[in-house]
């Protein structure tokens, strides 16, 4: 059987975004059921960031989810199986834009409130990524080319 690819995006060195109501043809993506899965090339990580286009006000007096100290408004939350760790996608009250996480592989999932049927009129956000190449894996190439161009000299 082949798995479920309908909610995937393949992830490049371009910006993309998910808003609070992207939907893949009839199919409602990012629930737990069914999350976004952002997928890098091979040996890149996914830097991730929110934009929270709820008005100021609003953000100023809602605090729905309090697991710390700066998050204001819980949106979902990113699933890093290879870290083995679930990330908050939290707005807090003084920034509109926010970076959220730099994933450890090239795969992750995202669910989002929205998705899961608790979307609120205030709950407008996009949720960016791109796919990058870390000084660590630049450090590897560069140490495996000099050691190969080392061993053929």
């Amino acid at each position: 059987m082949q798995p479920d690819r309908t909610c995937q995006v393949s992830v490049s060195a371009e910006r993309m975004f998910l808003s609070s109501s992207t939907h893949s043809g009839n199919i409602i993506c990012g629930s737990q059921d069914r999350p976004w899965l952002l997928e890098a090339p091979s040996g890149q990580r996914i830097n991730i960031s929110l934009l929270d286009f709820t008005s100021r006000e609003d953000r100023a007096r809602t605090v729905e989810t309090a697991s710390s100290s700066s998050c204001v408004r819980q949106f979902g939350f990113i699933e890093d199986k290879s870290a083995n760790r679930n990330i908050n996608i939290c707005s807090d009250a003084a920034h509109r834009q926010q970076n959220l996480y730099m994933s450890q592989s090239n795969t992750v999932a995202i669910v989002t409130e929205s998705a899961a049927g608790k979307e609120n009129q205030m709950n407008t956000f996009l949720i960016g990524f791109i796919g990058t190449i870390t000084a660590t894996n630049i450090k590897l190439v560069f140490s495996l080319n000099a050691e190969f161009y080392a061993s053929t000299c």
